[in-house]
């Protein structure tokens, strides 16, 4: 049991400041933490202090360090409040290698701004100290300490593995020490965190000895979880701009033998997700759904990070990627993801020697892990021979580890944790074997059972912490209580969790106007810098930044809950009309064209940035706002459609979109744009019914492009001629709630673009409006535009801006009519469909003269008349930043060398020259007498405020209130007082490299496992700029050496056993298990398409299928001709004959045809090719970009890298994330003039548009000015708000698979009434065997009528 090594006291004096003191009972030193402050007190200080009106308030076994966190939304962290967080419960788990490693149990969070009263009740703390205290009493988290008979007193750093402690002598590894923000603060001060502090590391411990022979191993299984993208298994998917994936975690098996020259024998592999952008929004019930967040083009930087840190930091990898491979059911979205995956892989520089395993564990295994030896083993074998094992005697590295094994399935849980335990057993062989007992029969089995068990227990508590119960075991009873735990933990409980983990990781970082702006601008471990110094960088930021011009084009189009580009009847229109030639439509439209030709040009200039709202995407109905629905495959669709039009001139990529019901929100970059995008998240703020509903409401997405961020808001606010309140009201809830990831308020950005039907209208009757429309009265009809009313009033979209409106009203139309509405209600025209635009002013910016907004340089609508309202655009031209790194070090180093020591302490004392020359008989004590004393008080106060004063060694020390004045005080020195000249100092001279070691505790400090040849690791990247535009490329890589690794597995069981005579039962086929979905079965009475013939690998990185051989019978030489369906290449040598692949059910299949016989080319064939069905878009649609396919099984869907849920991404019953809740510390305050309210919530995905009939537009004006703010009109200024929290939503119904097909023939002879359907079976009587044909597709050869 761990010794309750401190105490702590509160001072009770009312009257004084309020001070903590943390005594060590050991010792008898303490730590005094007053006003912001740490001072280091010895043991006459400690009880001179204590004396003075301290009352004990608890005692404690380890300090954990000083939590900073900000309880409301603030503009610079300037309400930062400081608590003391201590371990009040722990329990000792080993002791090893003379350290004590301890497991929390129950910790204390202390506030050192106020006293805990004598009547304190822990019910009755705030939120996020609750959460708080959850989560880091869930046995989750270890420190260790120096065991009670270690002489030297140092501690085992459990944040290292034994090779790194051996061979690099790294300090701790930043990415499992949890607490690391929690040790800024008192290092700041100069206190010894060695001493006072304990480093946390979050994950599992496992301990057993047992005995072997006369010795006594002590075994140990250490998991340790990365805190580089922390959170709970849905709030927290694939990877993040850094390269860091979620659920990392380094697994180390350990065995120590202190009896056999300290013999250390250690093992690690490692575990994480997929490191794509990847979410599994909405509630999740059941099967989870896999959504691609990101394009593959912006995935690409941060997937070749991680691997390029995996290959630098732990040598050689294989990946064991264990996502299930099948096409449909509940596999199916891993099996794109594990495609994607592939992908990725076979693209990036830093896999070139790192082989990918593709293991369908459900498939391959079934329920139970006999097959890992059979079927996966062998595939390995060679990697775990050259990595081996670490070990170590008597201090000495004897061998080394060379490599590991990457394992991940798709929340890195239950799957991995069976490989894992494999692997560790298997490397346990070779361990024993060393050890020289592998031949004793009792000791392996002692040994087996203890680690197997161990590892069990291991799995159990990853999963508790990523997923919050225990991992799945096989058991249905365990299983099923299991996961319906996970249901309630997952979609009930894991938010708060969520916050508790971002608090504790990100501190006053959260809810920070400063730190949102500092992480644009910044590299990530500079967020960790004081506030003062992140404060004078971002005044700083023109030094090192430079401005670049970009192009915004935002678009709004309520389209009535339509399809209508997929009209058959409207395909010969385009979206092009609003989107890419709006202003030149315009000025066709108009008389005279008065545009120079250079700002003409200008003007043409393809956009870099392109944000596009849609309203009524969907039916507005009850099943949609009951369901909230969040992804609807009408979304995807106008997405994927989108894309297509808006890459005519250059191609786009898109970042994210986000769907809430109705309201939906695309965003687009330039290709070139699409490695510089970082830092994307959505959320989504429901305003219908009081803000239980999401038919009215707002979506949200942020990014930071280059080094400027940008928040895109689509919305759609109250309906109703006279609902005018209600519209501002939504605004408002809107503005205020809109807080997007780690607390970023959406005025936080430095641009804001706000799109949508806002449904202001005119305050004229109709027929004043239709007379006015008539004579182009813009100017008479905007001076009664509700939107500009209100806005002159205060009452939404302050300091926003809006383009000059010089067209016509865009609501309400007559479908397909150039009429207003003429129906019953004869709604009144208005101009509801609005575009503006807001940018933030620094304080920097005030005094700029040439400092501007923006300028719109385009502001209109297109002619597209399917909806009732008409589409609007505006193009903005707006000033980007992009930081130079060298100019930004040089700032760094300027301010850091004004702003002075992070402590603000001087010290006051004679100089050294006069304290050799004292009299005898005067000591420097008396010195320091009482009027000598006051009057430097006295001095020092009149430099700047004093927050503590202490006489230390003959010295005074002053602290002051900030550094600056710490420096300001030393300009004084010599200090002249009562006849004495007084020498003032810094505490703390060498400040800087202080700073510098501050940095460091949150910056990259992994130690390579092994030192390579320095030539193996400068591989760098070939194209910086990567994008996919090889992707055909590389799935004809990836499909080859695949092909490749089939042909191996044929050879390998035909030598094992040629074919046997008697016909052999083939399995029933499958797809590969790297094809993207959705392929499906053969029609009834076909033959399955043959594969493309394999042919040799090309150069790059290894990826081995581990699968069933099912290829069938048919084989191709010579230059094959490549086709949307199919892809082949020249054999070397004559493909090797092969068996078909037949159904179980069926007769024995053909002889194949012999290898000398040259095969047909390969033709478009009905049993082969892919038909074209109502969901893949029409050849008549412009531009679309060609995917590659590849026969994989008998039909098979294009090959697409889209996020809309085609082949490669969700399937159209992708549910939306789950949100993230807002901040638990209350509502933000009031901002000031140039900024509107604030906001929060959370998004989800859409749908693709259509155009409309050409016809004249009504009345366009011939040029269009550039921005103009909204003009005044006189009224009082009311503001109403709503503050009802989004709630979470509900899933929308998965759509039901399409029916089968009945076969109206005979059984193996194709329906001659109806034409036989790819992708589609029917069950029936076996098929009559074809006995004198070799094996041809079915549907070419002639019907052949049934045996009799």
């Amino acid at each position: 049991m761990a010794t309750l090594g401190l105490r702590l006291y509160q001072k009770t004096d009312p009257n004084s400041d309020f001070a903590i003191l943390l005594e060590n009972k050991k010792t008898k030193n303490s730590l005094l933490f007053q006003a912001g402050t740490v001072a280091t007190l010895s043991q006459p200080e400690t009880d001179a202090v204590r004396s003075d009106h301290y009352g004990r308030v608890l005692d404690a076994y380890g300090c954990l360090g000083v939590l900073q966190v900000c309880p409301r939304i603030s503009w610079e962290g300037e309400n930062t409040q400081l608590y003391l967080v201590v371990a009040t419960k722990c329990v000792r788990v080993c002791l090893i290698q003379g350290s004590a490693i301890y497991r929390l149990q129950e910790i204390d969070i202390v506030s050192l701004h106020s006293m805990r009263p004598s009547n304190y009740k822990p019910q009755e703390e705030e939120q996020w100290i609750k959460e708080m205290k959850k989560l880091l009493s869930n046995e989750s988290f270890y420190y260790s300490t120096a065991g009670s008979g270690s002489g030297s007193g140092e501690v085992l750093d459990i944040t290292l593995c034994a090779q790194r402690r051996f061979t690099t002598a790294s300090s701790t590894d930043n990415r499992f020490f949890w607490n690391r923000m929690l040790h800024l603060h008192p290092k700041r001060f100069g206190v010894d965190c060695d001493q006072w502090l304990v480093k946390v590391m979050c994950g599992s411990v496992e301990f057993s000895s047992i005995y072997m022979n006369n010795h006594s191993p002590k075994i140990l299984i250490i998991s340790r979880l990365s805190c580089e993208r922390a959170g709970t298994r849905f709030m927290v998917r694939g990877v993040n701009d850094g390269g860091h994936v979620a659920n990392f975690v380094e697994t180390e098996q350990l065995i120590h033998i202190d009896t056999m020259d300290d013999l250390v024998l250690s093992y690690i592999q490692t575990r994480g997700t997929v490191p794509l952008f990847w979410e599994q929004p909405g509630l999740n019930v059941g099967s989870h759904k896999v959504r691609m967040s990101r394009e593959p083009e912006i995935s690409v930087k941060a997937f070749q990070k991680h691997m390029r840190f995996m290959r630098e930091r732990y040598g050689r990898q294989v990946v064991l990627n264990l996502l299930g491979t099948g096409v449909t059911g509940r596999s199916q979205g891993e099996a794109a993801l594990s495609h994607l995956f592939q992908i990725q892989h076979l693209n990036c520089p830093w896999s070139k020697d790192s082989p990918h395993i593709v293991f369908d564990f459900h498939q391959e295994c079934r329920g139970t892990t006999d097959a890992l030896a059979k079927k996966l083993q062998p595939r390995i074998k060679n990697e775990m021979e050259t990595f081996g094992y670490f070990t170590s005697k008597k201090g000495q590295v004897l061998s080394l580890q060379r490599g590991t094994m990457r394992t991940n399935c798709l929340d890195c849980l239950d799957r991995t944790n069976r490989v894992q335990t494999y692997l560790g057993l298997d490397t346990l062989s070779k361990m024993l074997e060393y050890l020289g007992v592998a031949n004793n029969g009792v000791i392996v089995q002692r040994f087996g059972n203890k680690l197997e068990e161990m590892w069990k227990d291991n799995g159990n508590r990853i999963s508790q912490i990523y997923a919050g119960t225990g991992a799945l075991q096989g058991s249905k009873l365990i299983d099923g209580a299991r996961s319906a735990a996970r249901t309630l933990q997952n979609n009930l409980l894991d938010s708060s969790k969520q916050e508790a983990i971002d608090i504790l990781l990100h501190g006053n970082l959260l809810n920070n106007y400063l730190a949102a702006h500092s992480r644009s601008l910044l590299p990530s471990s500079f967020l960790y810098a004081p506030i003062s110094v992140l404060r004078q960088l971002c005044d700083l930021s023109q030094q090192y930044t430079s401005p670049i011009p970009m192009r915004v084009a935002v678009g709004t189009y309520n389209v009535n809950g339509g399809k209508h580009f997929r009209s058959l009847a409207y395909k010969h229109l385009s979206l092009d009309d609003w989107l890419l030639d709006c202003r030149k439509n315009t000025l066709q439209s108009s008389l005279v064209d008065t545009t120079p030709e250079e700002e003409a040009a200008q003007q043409s200039r393809v956009p870099d940035i392109f944000a596009i709202g849609f309203e009524e995407i969907v039916d507005l109905n009850a099943t949609n706002i009951v369901q909230n629905t969040q992804w609807s495959e009408n979304a995807a669709s106008w997405g994927k459609e989108l894309q297509k039009v808006i890459s005519r001139d250059e191609k786009f990529v898109m970042v994210t979109w986000s769907q809430l019901v109705g309201v939906a929100l695309f965003v687009f970059v330039n290709e070139r744009h699409a490695g510089h995008v970082k830092h994307v998240s959505v959320e989504s703020v429901k305003t219908g019914m009081q803000g239980a509903t999401g038919n009215k409401g707002g979506v949200g997405i942020r990014m930071v492009i280059h080094n400027t961020s940008m928040a895109f808001v689509c919305s759609h606010f109250a309906a109703g001629q006279k609902e005018i309140q209600e519209r501002n009201n939504d605004y408002d809830t809107i503005a205020r709630k809109m807080i997007f990831n780690l607390g970023i308020p959406l005025w936080a950005h430095d641009y804001v673009f706000w799109c949508g039907d806002f449904n202001y209208r005119i305050n004229l009757t109709r027929d004043e409006v239709i007379d006015n429309i008539q004579r182009g009265e813009w100017e008479y009809l905007l001076q009664h535009d509700q939107l500009k009313i209100s806005y002159a009033e205060g009452k939404c979209f302050k300091g926003f801006i809006e383009g000059e409106i010089s067209f016509a009203p865009t609501y309400k139309y007559d479908l397909f009519s150039d009429d207003y509405d003429t129906g019953d209600k004869q709604r009144i025209p208005a101009w509801t469909d609005r575009v503006l635009f807001w940018r933030r002013q620094y304080k920097k910016d005030r005094d700029n003269t040439n400092w501007s907004p923006g300028c719109i340089t385009h502001y209109g609508r297109a002619e597209l008349k399917q909806s009732d309202h008409r589409p609007v655009l505006a193009v903005i031209e707006v000033e980007g930043n992009v930081v130079s790194s060298p100019s930004l070090n040089a700032a760094y180093e300027s301010v850091v060398a004004s702003l002075g020591p992070s402590d603000c302490t001087v010290v006051v004392q004679l100089p050294e020259e006069k304290v050799h020359n004292l009299p005898e008989g005067v000591d420097t004590d008396s010195v320091f007498d009482d009027e000598t004393l006051g009057a430097v008080q006295e001095a020092m106060g009149a430099v700047g405020s004093v927050v503590l004063v202490r006489f230390v060694d003959n010295r005074v020390w002053f602290t002051f209130s900030d550094s600056q004045t710490a420096l300001k005080a030393v300009s004084t020195s010599p200090l002249k007082v009562c006849g004495q000249e007084l020498e003032i100092r810094l505490k703390t001279e060498a400040w800087r490299e202080q700073l510098d070691q501050e940095l460091a505790l949150c910056g990259d400090t992994t130690a390579p496992l092994i030192d390579e040849d320095a030539t193996l690791m400068q591989l760098e990247d070939e194209d910086p700029t990567f994008s996919l535009r090889n992707m055909e490329g590389a799935l004809e890589e990836l499909y080859l050496s695949q092909a490749v690794g089939h042909e191996q597995e044929e050879e390998e069981e035909n030598e094992v056993g040629e074919l046997q005579q008697q016909p052999s039962r083939i399995p029933p086929s499958r797809p590969t298990p790297s094809r993207p979905p959705p392929p499906r079965p053969t029609p009834p009475g076909s033959t399955p398409s043959s594969p493309a013939p394999a042919r040799p690998q090309a150069q790059g990185p290894k990826v081995m299928v581990i699968t069933k051989s099912t290829r069938a019978a048919h084989s191709s030489e010579g230059p094959p001709q490549r086709s949307v369906a199919e892809l082949s290449g020249p054999p070397e040598k004559p493909a090797r004959p092969s068996r078909p692949v037949v159904p179980t059910h069926s007769a024995p299949p053909s002889q194949p045809a012999p290898p000398s016989q040259p095969a047909p080319p390969l033709q478009p064939d009905p049993s082969s090719q892919t038909v074209p069905s109502s969901q893949s878009a029409p050849s008549s649609q412009p531009n679309s970009q060609e995917s590659l396919q590849f026969p994989s099984s008998p039909s098979e869907t294009p090959v697409t890298s889209s996020i809309f849920g085609g082949s490669l991404s969700s399937p159209p019953d992708v549910q939306p994330e789950v949100k993230r809740s807002v901040s638990p510390f209350g509502a933000p305050p009031p901002l000031p003039d140039n900024f509107p309210p604030q906001v929060s919530s959370g998004p989800k995905p859409t749908s693709p548009p259509q155009p409309a009939p050409q016809s004249l537009p009504p009345r366009l004006p011939s040029r269009l000015t550039g921005p103009q703010p909204i003009p005044a009109s006189s009224s009082e200024n009311k503001n109403v708000s709503t503050d009802s929290p989004p709630s979470e939503p509900p899933p929308g119904p998965p759509p039901g698979l399409p029916p089968t097909l009945q076969s109206n023939g005979p059984p193996s002879v194709p329906s001659r009434s109806l034409p036989p359907v790819p992708g589609r079976t029917t069950a029936g009587p076996p098929p009559v065997p074809n006995r004198n044909l070799p094996p041809v597709p079915a549907r070419n050869l002639p019907p052949v009528p049934p045996r009799k």
